[in-house]
């Protein structure tokens, strides 16, 4: 019998006495959920809704393994913003990001980050830390990234990113199964997943990779001349600049290809060709960082392009699509790109999870049965109610606004919409309301944002060089504007605007997924028409994501408009128990302004 199994489950009185001082009480939700984990005595996942006290949850039960004296411990968030907010919350966990967070000291007289350089072929760097004693191997300071590592690989519980967890624990298992697992935003590791195992081979960088290791491997180079042959012709046949899914005999061709190269052949060569100094890494830092990727990826790219074809067994598991752009680079005309797209990721993520205790929560887990087939997770489920007071909230369905659905719509549907929400802004705005306006595609964003000038409403948005971080950061922040915007993908959630720096929320229209999209057709095929119940489970959590981006806590002020007709089928229905009351589905537009105003007005 293991130590862990000696121990047993944690307690309600361990969970309670490790719950963070530095607030003044527990919440109701937050006392229940602990007996729930002492009940089930093993991994759970938890609904609860927005600022319900989640982190503490998880706080408090990866300290509680922390002084059992069991780890590793584990703390995953979605992005390196949540990493940051985390730790600030609760100094005493470790935070630690992926290479690109970090400066690279091998070239003094760069400004690289550690990404930007082939690092693992540098073997001759002094600044590498040790990850077994925390010495470097020369006399040089410390690599700031394989620093941190280590220091975290020291620390009772580490606070990470998914793709960070899931690159140190898939591919190189540097961390024993963790003791203890909290997954914050759980609803989104399957998209994070997806995103960190897909990849992109440019045809213009294979080419120049092919270039730099011709007189170094030739048939390693030869090989790889033959693969982006194949695919510049298989991408021609397309003939197309939007991505086009590949059938499967030509996904077949590209893996056959593959499959003649010798990967370790390629390896050692590229690295010989370092360490003697035949390649001059300081005037090829950044095609030598291309081919180290290429080559240390080609087993991957190799299972990848498996993954995409059926077996007799089961269906594909990954997509593969290509596509060509005008690239004026070097004199070419055009950039033959393959992208390769992981999707069943369940699997991959349940070996990912702590057999001991994996403690997973969202304020959105909806459907469990869908939720468990996209995410892997798939444990007992809790949902919880909220002590928000429901009448300082509103979820507007208006009666005469539009169905815009691109079937469904008239030619002006959607430009009326988009001015209405402008003018509504307006409206807000001078009764010193400030708005957060969604959209779903970028063309939206900017004709919401000629229109909002029109009606001389101040838009805060990105491009021209600010990011959207910075534009979420200027108008939270500083103050600046009366409306921001931008679309699903980047206010849709992981931007919150509590305490009156947007009581109004604008939503569109839900974001289902283009006809023309390759992820779009690759579900079909898959799926055939069950992939609407996981399309209708992705927008129901994304409304009902967006609209808690203002209602944080109890005495927050807010109210939500959804325009598009579509959103009626699913909104009611998609609401907790608790928010039903403040759901107003029977108003006209302007009618949903005036209650708007006077529940903003308390």
């Amino acid at each position: 019998m293991n130590r862990r199994d000696h121990l047993g489950p944690l307690t309600f009185d361990e969970l309670s006495s490790a719950f963070p001082r530095q607030y003044r009480e527990m919440h109701p939700n937050q006392r229940e959920a602990f007996e729930r984990i002492a009940q089930v005595g093993g991994s759970v996942t938890l609904e609860a809704p927005t600022g319900s006290g989640k982190t503490a949850i998880g706080y408090a039960t990866l300290r509680a393994l922390a002084e059992r004296g069991e780890g590793p411990l584990f703390y995953v968030v979605p992005n390196k913003a949540l990493v940051g907010q985390v730790h600030t919350l609760h100094r005493d966990l470790t935070e630690v990001y992926g290479r690109n967070e970090y400066e690279c000291l091998y070239f003094p007289e760069e400004n690289y980050r550690a990404d930007e350089i082939p690092c693992l072929l540098l073997t001759d760097c002094v600044h590498r830390v040790d990850q077994e004693t925390g010495e470097t191997f020369g006399r040089g300071r410390r690599c700031p990234y394989y620093w941190a590592k280590y220091q975290a690989k020291q620390s009772p519980i580490v606070v990470c990113t998914m793709a960070f967890y899931l690159f140190t624990q898939l591919f190189s298992r540097e961390w024993e199964e963790p003791a203890g697992l909290v997954i914050d935003e759980a609803h989104q590791i399957a998209k994070v997943v997806r995103n960190a195992l897909s990849f992109e081979i440019s045809g213009y960088h294979l080419a120049r990779a092919i270039r730099l290791l011709e007189p170094f491997a030739p048939e390693g180079a030869a090989g790889l001349e033959e693969f982006l042959s194949t695919m510049n012709r298989i991408v021609r046949v397309k003939r197309s600049n939007t991505p086009s899914l590949l059938e499967d005999t030509e996904v077949q061709e590209l893996l056959m290809v593959l499959m003649l190269i010798d990967h370790d052949l390629l390896q050692r060569r590229l690295q010989s060709a370092v360490t003697s100094g035949a390649i001059d890494v300081g005037q090829h830092v950044e095609v030598l960082t291309r081919v180290e990727r290429i080559v240390r990826d080609l087993v991957r790219y190799l299972r990848a392009f498996e993954f995409s074809l059926p077996t007799e067994n089961r269906n594909p598991l990954n997509y593969t699509f290509a596509y060509h752009e005008r690239e004026p680079v070097e004199g070419r005309r055009v950039n033959n790109r393959l992208v390769v797209k992981a999707y069943h990721v369940a699997p991959l993520v349940r070996s990912l999870l702590s057999s001991s205790m994996t403690l997973a929560y969202s304020a959105t887990i909806g459907d469990e049965n869908i939720f468990g087939f996209e995410t892997g997770i798939r444990q007992p489920t809790f949902h919880f109610g909220s002590d928000f007071p429901n009448e300082n909230t509103r979820v507007f369905m208006p009666t005469n606004t539009p169905n815009l659905a691109m079937q469904s719509r008239g030619r002006r549907d959607l430009a009326n919409s988009i001015r209405r929400m402008a003018r509504a802004c307006r409206r807000f705005n001078d009764a010193g309301h400030r708005c957060l306006v969604i959209v779903v595609s970028d063309a939206e964003r900017q004709r919401f944002l000629r229109m909002a000038i029109e009606e001389g409403v101040d838009v805060v948005t990105y491009g021209d060089g600010v990011s959207a971080r910075l534009a979420a950061e200027r108008f939270r922040d500083r103050g600046d504007g009366g409306v921001l915007c931008g679309t699903a993908a980047n206010y849709g959630e992981g931007i919150d605007l509590p305490d009156g720096r947007a009581p109004v929320i604008f939503f569109l229209r839900p974001a289902y997924p283009s006809p023309q999209d390759p992820a779009t057709q690759f579900e079909e095929r898959r799926f055939g028409s069950r992939r609407w119940s996981v399309w209708n489970w992705r927008v129901m959590m994304e409304a009902l994501q967006v609209r808690g981006r203002n209602v944080r806590g109890a005495t927050d002020l807010g109210v939500t408009f959804f325009i598009s007709q579509q959103f009626r089928r699913f909104l009611y229905g998609s609401l907790p128990n608790w928010l039903q009351p403040a759901y107003r589905g029977e108003l006209t537009f302007d009618e949903g302004i005036e209650e708007a105003l006077e529940v903003l007005g308390r």
